[in-house]
């Protein structure tokens, strides 16, 4: 059987996605971030066409989108196992998982490296969508279900984030509540308990919760196997608080930044928080600005 031809909006994704992917390795982005830009980009793009034509973003959805039929029956139609990994169903399904992508993505590809960070999140991703799809053709039900979204892939991260620095705390949305600093096990716990439950009660609402699962188990058993970027030879950026609190006291400025600078710990955000709130800052001798490096252009009042 020949197989149809895509559709014009599946090639103008298609190309969209490479051009952004391009973009973003040519400016060398972290591969987290550059998977949220592709995201949107293919997003934006297929609202595009529906909005101009509803049946060519129709066409393109099914076009990328992966069904389980495409085991049962191999076929070069089976690449969609990752095409659909691109492709959401609507502003809030890729909304939720792209900030969840970037909460966990970028802290955790800092830790093990933007390679590890790749092979995980594909591997992970294809694995969840491939054992599930199995699954459906072993039951003989659900073959023609279009599966969509980079959700699976996320839990594959967040399997292997909590295998691997379990106690990190990082930034996260539980439910409708943001939380600054929350640890990593903790805000697993409570995302696998919640897919755990739809799982077991056999939820139909359109959400690949088995995919999800499955996803993260797989990043779990697969996170130890990658090698690690080394971080050994990174430092704790080095500041006087005594003397940046003279400044605030002075200036009256920069107070979320002096906090989250003394919370802060990883060097790159250290860095950034001070950078920040020297810029709001007054030289204590002269009254003149100082600028990012604590510099005084009028006089050498440098002891930062």
């Amino acid at each position: 059987m020949v197989e149809p031809l895509p559709s014009m909006g599946t090639l103008v994704l298609i190309v969209t996605g490479l051009l952004v992917s391009y973009y973003c390795l040519s400016n060398r982005f972290m591969v987290s971030q550059s998977l949220v830009f592709i995201n949107f980009s293919i997003f934006a793009g297929w609202w595009m066409i529906y909005l101009v034509s509803p049946k060519d973003g129709i066409d393109a959805l099914l076009d990328l989108g992966f069904k389980s039929k495409y085991l049962a029956e191999p076929q070069f139609r089976l690449i969609s196992i990752i095409t659909a990994m691109f492709m959401h169903g609507g502003s809030m399904h890729i909304l939720m998982n792209m900030l969840v992508l970037i909460l966990l993505g970028v802290p955790f590809e800092e830790r093990v490296g933007s390679r590890t960070f790749f092979y995980l999140y594909f591997i992970s991703g294809i694995l969840g969508s491939l054992i599930t799809g199995l699954v459906s053709v072993y039951n003989a039900e659900g073959l023609e279900t279009i599966n969509i979204g980079a959700s699976g892939a996320v839990f594959g991260i967040m399997g292997g984030f909590a295998l691997l620095y379990p106690r990190d705390e990082i930034p996260m949305l539980l439910g409708f509540i943001f939380l600054q600093r929350v640890p990593v096990i903790l805000a697993t716990i409570v995302f696998v308990a919640m897919e755990t439950l739809y799982v077991g009660m056999n939820t139909q609402d359109g959400i690949g919760h088995g995919t999800h699962m499955a996803s993260f188990i797989t990043g779990v058993f697969l996170s130890p196997l990658f090698p690690k970027k080394s971080i050994t030879g990174k430092k704790s950026v080095s500041f006087n608080v005594n003397y940046l609190t003279e400044l605030f006291d002075k200036s009256g400025r920069g107070e979320y930044e002096l906090e989250m600078l003394k919370s802060a710990d990883e060097p790159e955000l250290q860095s950034a928080w001070l950078e920040t709130f020297l810029e709001k800052q007054d030289c204590l001798q002269c009254d003149n600005s100082l600028n990012s490096k604590g510099l005084c252009s009028k006089c050498s009042d440098t002891d930062n």
